[in-house]
C-alpha cells in the first residue's frame, strides 16, 4: 500500500547470543586464572620474612626437637682458665665439682649419670623435650640441678644457642624475662651456667642484668669460660653472687682416648690446687669413660655439689 507504514516484524530485537555469555565467561575465568597463578608464584619466589636477632627466641617453639649446638672455638682451642696458686697440703682430699650440660634430650644418658654419683651435677636447657621428666628424677634422687642457660655466641646466627637464648639485642626487659622463664621451668634449680655465649659472656650491661637477677633469686653462677674475655667474675663481684668457674672441658673432642685424658687433667688440677671444675655433656663415650673412670675418681678427690664450693669472688 502506497504511503501506508510499514509494520514491524515481531521479534525484530536481536535477544543476546548463547555466544556472548560464552565469551564473558571464558573472561571471567581467564582473569581468575591469571591472579590464582600470580599469587602462587609470589608465594614461590619472594623471600621469606626474616626473623631480627632481637627477636630469634621469641619465635622458637617452645620444645626443641634436635640436640644442641655447640660453641666453635677459634682453631679448635678452648680458653683455658688463669692459672692459679698451689694449695698448700691439706689433710683431706681435694674437691671436685662434675657438672653434665645439655641435659634434656636423652633420658637413659641422664639416669645413668645419675647412678654413678649423687654428688654429680646436671645442667638442664631450657625448651629439652625431656627436661622437666628428668628433673623431676633427679630431686627424688637428692640431686642438684642448674640452669644451662643459652647465651648469645661470636658466631650467631650461624651457630644457634637454641630455644631460651639471651641475646645482646635484647632490651633488659625481655633479657630478664627470658632468663626468669627458664628458671621458673624447673623447680629447684640452684644455679646457672652458660651454654655458647662467647660473645654475651664479654658484654658487662648484659652480664650484670643476669646476674641481678641471680642475686635477687640467691643463685650462683658457673662460667663455662666459652670465651677468654668473659667478665662473669667481675660482674659476679659486682653483685656478690656465688662464683665458680670450670677448669677442664672433658669431651670437646668425643674420642676415648681425649675423654681419659682430660679426667686425668681434671683430677691432676683438683691435687694440684684443692679443688676444680669439670664440664661433660651426655655423649656416650663422655658416660662409658666416667663410669669406667669412678673408681680412681673416688680415689683421688671428692666429688662435691657446686653449692658447697662457689664463693663470692
Amino acid at each position: 500500500m502506497a504511503g501506508g507504514k510499514k509494520k514491524k516484524k515481531k521479534g525484530s530485537a536481536k535477544a543476546p547470543s548463547h555466544s556472548s555469555f560464552g565469551r564473558v565467561a571464558f573472561a571471567v575465568s581467564l582473569v581468575a586464572c591469571i591472579v590464582v597463578v600470580s599469587g602462587l608464584l609470589l608465594i614461590r619466589y619472594l623471600p621469606p620474612r626474616v626473623v631480627t636477632k632481637k627477636h630469634a627466641s621469641v619465635q622458637k617453639s617452645d620444645l626443641a626437637t634436635t640436640p644442641p649446638q655447640y660453641e666453635v672455638f677459634e682453631k679448635h682451642a678452648v680458653p683455658e682458665r688463669e692459672e692459679r696458686p698451689v694449695a698448700p697440703p691439706v689433710s683431706h682430699k681435694p674437691k671436685l665439682v662434675l657438672i653434665i650440660d645439655d641435659i634434656g634430650y636423652s633420658e637413659p644418658a641422664a639416669f645413668d649419670l645419675m647412678a654413678l654419683d649423687p654428688n654429680i651435677t646436671l645442667s638442664i636447657l631450657p625448651g629439652s623435650p625431656h627436661g622437666k621428666a628428668i628433673a623431676g628424677v633427679a630431686r627424688k634422687k637428692g640431686l642438684e640441678l642448674m640452669l644451662h642457660q643459652p647465651m648469645e655466641p661470636n658466631e650467631y646466627p650461624k651457630v644457634d644457642p637454641g630455644p631460651g637464648a639471651i641475646f645482646s639485642t635484647m632490651d633488659p626487659d625481655q633479657l630478664l624475662r627470658t632468663l626468669e622463664a627458664n628458671l621458673t621451668a624447673y623447680d629447684g634449680v640452684k644455679g646457672v651456667n652458660n651454654h655458647m655465649g662467647s660473645k654475651l659472656t664479654s658484654l658487662s650491661p648484659q652480664m650484670y642484668q643476669v646476674m641481678t637477677l641471680l642475686k635477687k633469686k640467691g643463685l650462683y653462677f658457673i662460667d663455662s669460660r666459652t670465651s677468654a674475655k668473659t667478665v662473669s667474675r667481675s660482674a659476679a663481684r659486682l653483685m656478690q653472687v656465688p662464683f665458680a668457674e670450670r677448669d677442664v672441658f672433658l669431651d670437646h673432642v668425643q674420642s676415648r682416648e681425649a675423654v681419659v685424658r682430660q679426667v686425668k687433667k681434671m683430677l691432676a688440677i683438683a691435687e694440684k690446687h684443692g679443688s676444680a671444675v669439670g664440664i661433660g655433656h651426655p655423649h656416650k663415650v663422655t658416660c662409658t669413660v666416667l663410669a669406667e673412670m669412678m673408681p680412681e675418681i673416688h680415689r683421688r678427690v671428692t666429688l662435691v655439689r657446686p653449692s658447697t664450693l662457689v664463693a663470692r669472688p
